[in-house]
């Protein structure tokens, strides 16, 4: 069912471009801006995929795509556009990274400079130089190992429990972290603790997809004058599940040691996970804004139009490895041009 859903799409993408459809939205959305939420970008090949590993040949088509129909602006620009007024150019795109994953300055970076494309990359800032990897990948990691090694594992949720023991990895994996996400930080850290008493993993070979950056590399990207970078967190925990006290450690901390690391203000952040209304609330928005961000982004998956939008929600069209990247979609996504059918199925689910 699931294949058949997806040669659908793929017919209906390929229909849409064929009409020159993303040509007419380019037209009608050249005020709005374009910001397109990558993560990773890897030269390895994983199995099953990890959605937030785009592979390099991809990535590289995506950016050569935008250079052709949209004009790059940086992280600082937007900042400006949005806090002074400052005008942008027609078609206006913004590269962003969430998480601040090492392979974004081995991979990712060379190709930015090769081609001049400006970006913007939120540091996990507790987590930069930290030698770390997201407890979600090693999730992943130790799900994936675990089935191919035949270890018996107890998951948290039944519908991961029966796919990891039919042996789907991916669907597995879903099911798990998506109710990990949600039991807090506590049970989180028991699952992965059994989870790494029964599942061996060479962490370290790992670490060049899954690590994160250190503070060097960070300081060169920002002294090319190429890289801007915000605040994703300390931590990376969701913003909704946190008290009102746990705010100030994941949200002012890190942009204090940001400053002590770069020098300069971070006046934007990127909400984890980022989804309105679920990850994150009208009064966190509130809470970013009176403690100076001027912008937030959140992973909501449209253009952003800066006369009405919500500068402390700013959408994204996400490119990860997985359908969100097949050509004709990325076209289309990019345009604008799938937001009003993502809208019209909304309303049809409410009524």
């Amino acid at each position: 069912m699931d294949a058949v859903r997806e040669m659908v799409k793929k017919i209906l993408a390929k229909a849409l471009v064929l009409s020159c459809a993303d040509v007419l939205f380019r037209h009608l959305n050249r005020e709005r801006l374009l910001v397109v939420m990558y993560h990773g970008v890897t030269t390895e090949s994983y199995t099953p995929a990890v959605w937030t590993q785009l592979p390099l040949p991809m990535f590289r088509s995506q950016l050569e795509f935008l250079s052709k129909h949209y004009r790059f602006v940086t992280l600082q620009q937007v900042i400006r556009a949005l806090d002074r007024g400052e005008p942008l150019p027609e078609r206006a795109a913004l590269i962003t990274f969430d998480d601040g994953l090492k392979n974004n300055y081995s991979v990712a970076y060379p190709v930015l400079k090769e081609l001049g494309i400006p970006a913007a990359i939120f540091l996990t800032v507790n987590m930069i130089g930290g030698g770390e990897m997201f407890w979600f990948d090693e999730l992943y990691l130790l799900i994936r190992e675990g089935v191919a090694l035949g270890v018996a594992l107890e998951l948290p949720c039944p519908e991961a429990q029966r796919h990891y023991r039919e042996g789907d990895v991916w669907k597995s994996y879903f099911a798990c972290v998506e109710a990990a996400k949600r039991c807090g930080s506590e049970r989180r850290h028991r699952l992965l603790e059994d989870l790494r008493q029964r599942v061996p993993l060479e962490r370290e070979r790992h670490l060049d997809d899954f690590g994160l950056l250190d503070w060097d590399q960070v300081r060169e990207m920002e002294r090319s004058g190429l890289v801007g970078f915000g605040v994703h967190t300390a931590t990376h925990r969701i913003l909704s599940e946190l008290k009102e006290h746990e705010l100030e450690e994941e949200v002012l901390a890190p942009r204090k040691r940001f400053t002590e690391q770069l020098g300069v203000e971070a006046e934007s952040f990127c909400f984890p996970n980022g989804r309105p209304g679920v990850d994150f609330y009208p009064s966190h928005e509130e809470y970013l804004r009176l403690r100076g961000y001027v912008c937030a982004f959140s992973t909501g998956d449209e253009l952003f139009d800066r006369s009405v939008g919500n500068r402390m929600a700013i959408a994204r069209i996400p490119a990860g490895n997985d359908g969100s990247s097949h050509p004709d979609y990325f076209r289309l996504n990019t345009a604008g041009v799938l937001s009003p059918f993502r809208k019209w199925r909304c309303m049809d689910r409410q009524q």
